[in-house]
């Protein structure tokens, strides 16, 4: 079928995708410096940790693909087992923005959520970045409000906008 989005569980043979992906500046624009890695071997660490943690069932990390081509990652993440609850967190390489990749990426992502028995979800967007606001909106996340000093990082705070969705 072509133009088929999927997800599967990252590998570390995805390493160098990822690592080329956020080096887009583009992509960089609103995403935390500190989730870059320095390198191709950091990334693999990455991958192979969050696979430990995905057999624990607190984080999964995914490729998403494009017609059978790594286009992006999603990181179901902060997984709560007791509230029932987690984070998601989304990324399409700049060759792909602008297909609905994200959205259909997104969707497949809360239905696995959703079967791992998970109640809600919440996502935390930079206030500029429209089209990753559209694509929560698209799956039916809402809008909390603007959380003001979220993250912290190079010496400066950071505001967001919650999103939240009960699945």
């Amino acid at each position: 079928m072509k133009n088929a989005v999927s997800l599967r569980s990252a590998e570390e043979t995805d390493a160098e995708f990822f690592y080329n992906m956020m080096q887009e500046k583009d992509y960089q624009k609103y995403y935390l410096q500190r989730l870059v890695a320095k390198s191709i071997e950091e990334e693999k660490q990455k991958i192979e940790k969050y696979k430990k943690q995905s057999e624990k069932k607190t984080r999964y990390y995914f490729t998403i693909l494009f017609d059978k081509q790594p286009a992006g990652l999603i990181d179901i993440y902060k997984i709560s087992l007791e509230d029932k609850r987690c984070s998601i967190g989304y990324g399409v390489t700049s060759k792909y923005w602008k297909k609905g990749i994200a959205s259909k990426a997104v969707k497949l992502a809360i239905k696995f959520a959703k079967k791992q028995g998970l109640h809600s979800c919440e996502a935390t967007v930079d206030p500029k970045n429209t089209a990753s606001k559209k694509v929560l909106e698209k799956n039916g996340f809402k809008k909390i409000g603007l959380v003001k000093d979220y993250y912290y990082e190079n010496k400066k705070y950071w505001n967001i906008e919650l999103y939240w969705k009960i699945l």
